[in-house]
């Protein structure tokens, strides 16, 4: 007897499992995963101004988030406890906006346990400003014909208000040597431009294109290279000329190669190939050269070994290279700025030793030769094991 009153207990215990069982799977894989806490804030958030007067807010997604909150003001701090929409994507057009105010936008990552903290405060107006400029002549200096920046074409630009002015802009730099020492400061975009569209030379051939420009770590702290591309006569010359950082805004130096001109006018433009960008710009100089440095190095690839990495990469196709150097570093666009080795003549491997396993490091290579350094290799990274 006492045996069937805990076999009839056992059954309904079993039963009432059962029940719970069914109903959680009925609710769905969401509710035996319901999250323990709130998101974090999102990343990333960018501004994006358009011509039809709305902007565009964009950002990284948020761990374990299941929306996004908005919210905006027209004064700082005056976003106010409601938002102006909700989404499940990472972007959000704002649209049908006036062009008086500066607008000031903050975020939220939202999941079943809450709502973020608010990301920090963005602002921007709209719509952007309209590119002008890029036809003013260079001005001759002996056999070189100098353009100054600030006269330049800008387009491509996520153009955003910081400080006190829209950027990209011209502003006063004390580094500068152009007239009123004013550069532009080309700021951050994946997609920014900077073009000449009246480069006139007497006689087609060989030409060096240089490039005087500065910038500091700014918003990206450890890139040391800023890489930038450079298109002629649309064309395409480089997408990975060097631009190593200068450790100031206002402290100058050089980038340069040769390329090819026509006899008569020319366009030249300078184009961002990440959204590090280049952040101040100054002169652009083009003068007759009599050999060219040597075109990029490619295909350079890295194979990791136990605290090794073994890299290979196919020989510069024109200038002759007489080393090759090797950069090295542990974020992208962040290889030192000394090499951390080099190849002599024709060598195109090169193996990096004494290396932390489980770390990843990031490499490129550039050629060199008696007329100075070719644009880099592609970058590749390599996590030794």
């Amino acid at each position: 007897m006492l045996l069937g009153v805990r076999m009839k207990s056992l059954l309904r215990r079993t039963t009432m499992l059962c029940v719970a069982f069914i109903a959680l799977l009925a609710a769905g894989p969401a509710a035996a995963t319901a999250p323990s806490s709130v998101p974090p804030p999102p990343t990333g958030v960018e501004l994006l101004a358009g011509s039809d007067f709305s902007i565009t807010i964009s950002w990284v997604a948020s761990p374990g988030a299941t929306s996004y909150n908005i919210y905006r003001g027209t004064s700082p701090g005056g976003e106010g406890n409601t938002p102006i929409a909700s989404t499940t994507g990472t972007s959000y057009k704002d649209s049908n906006l006036s062009s008086t105010p500066v607008y000031f936008y903050e975020l939220t990552a939202v999941n079943a346990a809450g709502e973020s903290a608010r990301t920090p405060q963005e602002a921007s107006k709209t719509p952007p400003p309209v590119g002008t400029g890029g036809n003013v002549p260079g001005v001759r200096q002996g056999n070189s014909l100098i353009f100054y920046c600030k006269d330049a074409l800008l387009a491509g630009f996520d153009w955003f208000q910081a400080l006190h002015g829209w950027f990209p802009q011209a502003l006063s730099s004390p580094g500068s040597i152009s007239p009123g020492q004013s550069a532009v400061d080309m700021a951050y975009s994946s997609r920014g431009t900077m073009t000449f569209n009246d480069v006139r030379v007497g006689t087609a051939g060989l030409y060096t294109i240089d490039w005087r420009y500065a910038y500091g770590f700014g918003a990206y702290p450890g890139v040391t290279n800023r890489q930038m591309g450079l298109s002629i006569n649309g064309g395409i010359i480089t997408r990975t000329e060097r631009f190593p950082i200068t450790g100031d805004f206002n402290y100058y130096q050089h980038s340069y190669l040769q390329a090819d001109l026509n006899r008569g006018v020319n366009h030249i433009t300078m184009f961002a190939v990440s959204g590090h960008g280049v952040a101040r710009l100054d002169q652009m100089t083009i003068t007759p050269a009599t050999a060219s440095v040597p075109s990029a190095p490619s295909n350079l690839t890295g194979t990791p070994g136990n605290t090794t990495v073994s890299l290979s990469w196919s020989g510069s196709a024109s200038g002759n290279p007489i080393s090759y150097d090797i950069y090295r570093g542990t974020l992208s666009d962040g290889e030192a700025i000394t090499p951390i080795g080099t190849t002599k003549g024709t060598t195109t491997t090169f193996t990096d030793k004494g290396l932390q396993n489980g770390t990843t490091y990031y490499y490129t290579v550039a050629a060199i030769n008696a007329q100075g350094i070719s644009p880099d290799a592609n970058e590749v990274s390599v996590a030794p094991a």
